[in-house]
């Protein structure tokens, strides 16, 4: 209750805010309203050890020095009540829900752009295959990779806020394994055209589908209401 007490507090004064990121509208970067000394904290205390044990096989695991951290808010017939499938600039994702009264608005969680970790058979993640739905729960949190496609569900009652925290490392974001996975696009489906030079072994299934980033979306069902797809530069995704 404390965290979305300070962000009321804060979008009740004239003080400027941005935007969390490129994707949500609705909520304020805490690092910039006096909160960093305790993100900081979570990552050096919490975060970084449980990335380090859960993520071993990824190539940041003993890195993560510095993060994004923000809050952001869905509301029941506001203009944002979910979140289209998507990756995260991080490493790995923390994700804390803060309340307030809600129903709906879970987390869809499929699979892996840039494949699984060689130590774990490797392969292509099948990212557009659905992995976990996790119910959010005041109070609870979950950790996931940013490299993890995911989407927040529509909202169905009330409104949400999550403390959402970018976790990332300076070393493996100049690695060349970094680049290669955030410049691929996900594979085709069977009989596609597959711009990353490959193609799923099977459909996708409908709940990992981008209308923001998979250009056969419309293979597969229509787009929303309101939405289209956004033009490509060379290389997009």
């Amino acid at each position: 209750n404390g965290m979305y007490r300070q962000v009321d507090a804060y979008e009740a004064t004239p003080l400027p805010r941005r935007r969390p990121n490129t994707m949500n509208r609705g909520g304020l970067i805490v690092n910039e309203i006096g909160l960093e000394p305790l993100m900081d904290l979570l990552l050096r205390r919490l975060i970084a050890p449980l990335a380090a044990h859960l993520y071993s096989a990824e190539p940041f695991a003993a890195s993560l020095d510095h993060h994004h951290s923000f809050v952001v808010a869905y509301r029941h017939r506001g203009d944002e009540c979910g979140l289209d499938m998507h990756h995260d600039a991080s490493e790995a994702t923390l994700n804390v829900c803060l309340g307030r009264d809600f129903t709906g608005a879970g987390l869809t969680l499929c699979g892996l752009r840039g494949g699984e970790p060689p130590s774990r058979g490797g392969g292509d993640g099948r990212e557009r295959t659905l992995r976990h739905v996790h119910a959010h729960t005041r109070g609870h949190a979950i950790l996931h990779l940013g490299r993890q496609r995911h989407g927040a569900d529509d909202i169905v009652t009330g409104e949400r806020y999550n403390l959402i925290l970018w976790n990332k490392s300076s070393h493996h974001r100049l690695s060349k394994d970094f680049l290669a996975k955030y410049r691929s696009r996900p594979p085709a489906a069977p009989g596609g055209e597959a711009a990353s030079g490959g193609e799923e072994a099977a459909p996708p299934d409908l709940a990992c589908l981008s209308y923001t980033h998979d250009d056969d979306y419309e293979n597969y069902k229509p787009y929303p209401p309101g939405k289209k797809p956004k033009p490509r530069g060379p290389g997009g995704g």
